[in-house]
């Protein structure tokens, strides 16, 4: 579908159509319409510039790839798959199960409403967990006839983080929330759910295509290939509402992180 020029708005952007936009931005693009790339709704297929690239997938399950220098990319509503290329990054999902991959460089990665999947890559990355959104739970009771014994509901993390480094990423918290506002516990989730994880494989296929598309692969999740994630659970201590979890952790070596590594971040 054919980008055209937007002038209406402060800034001049591209603005694409309601349907399956696909678009290469090249340099002169970039740097020109400096409001953006606008995709609307529609499921979309953006690839950034060599330049600093502004894009905003809209609604629908996009693709938005920086690819390099510094980008900003916001995926809006459903699931989307944002990857910031090398270059320092910010990735906002938006509402929706989303998976951000910074790649190079030193990326911030925020969620929003829904679960989102972080993958830094290299550099110091800045996870972000959104405080606001705490505590939010899933009915499961179609699965309860389906798998007994688990629970009817269950909390949603607001994040998952696969790849954190403990010696230079960064836990970004909004809301004001600092370190000593949180709690830290061991996570097991065979324990937490009653059920491994090897079981319900058959049923989130689709969740296990879009992983790969990150190239997080089931192993990375799982390292010791028992089908069960461990790792660490984040909740708020004040209420006891689950934050997320830090895969392939442990709660001893999170809680041990100098507080210079949990940031306020306002957005």
């Amino acid at each position: 579908m054919e980008f055209v020029p937007d002038f209406s708005k402060f800034l001049p952007c591209l603005l694409g159509t309601d349907g399956n936009n696909n678009k290469i931005l090249t340099v002169q693009e970039a740097n020109s319409f400096t409001g953006g790339i606008l995709a609307l709704s529609g499921d979309d297929t953006i690839n950034g510039s060599s330049v600093n690239d502004l894009i905003f997938g809209g609604k629908g399950e996009d693709d938005l790839l920086g690819n390099g220098d510094n980008d900003s990319l916001f995926g809006n509503r459903d699931t989307d798959f944002l990857d910031g290329g090398s270059g320092d990054d910010i990735l906002f999902g938006g509402k929706g199960t989303d998976l951000l991959v910074g790649s190079d460089g030193n990326d911030t990665l925020i969620g929003d409403a829904g679960v989102g999947i972080y993958q830094g890559g290299l550099g110091s990355d800045v996870y972000v967990f959104r405080t606001d959104l705490a505590g939010i739970e899933q009915d499961l009771s179609a699965i309860g006839s389906i798998f007994s014994g688990i629970s009817s509901s269950v909390e949603l993390p607001n994040a998952v983080i696969t790849d954190f480094n403990l010696v230079e990423d960064i836990i970004g918290l909004t809301g004001g929330t600092t370190k000593n506002d949180l709690i830290f516990e061991d996570f097991n989730s065979l324990e937490e759910f009653g059920i491994n994880a090897n079981l319900v494989l058959p049923f989130v296929s689709n969740e296990l295509e879009l992983l790969a598309k990150t190239g997080i692969l089931f192993q990375d999740l799982d390292p010791n290939n028992d089908g069960i994630f461990e790792g660490t659970t984040i909740k708020i201590a004040s209420t006891n509402k689950l934050l997320g979890y830090v895969l392939n952790t442990k709660s001893s070596e999170i809680a041990a992180l100098p507080e210079s590594q949990f940031i306020t971040v306002d957005f």
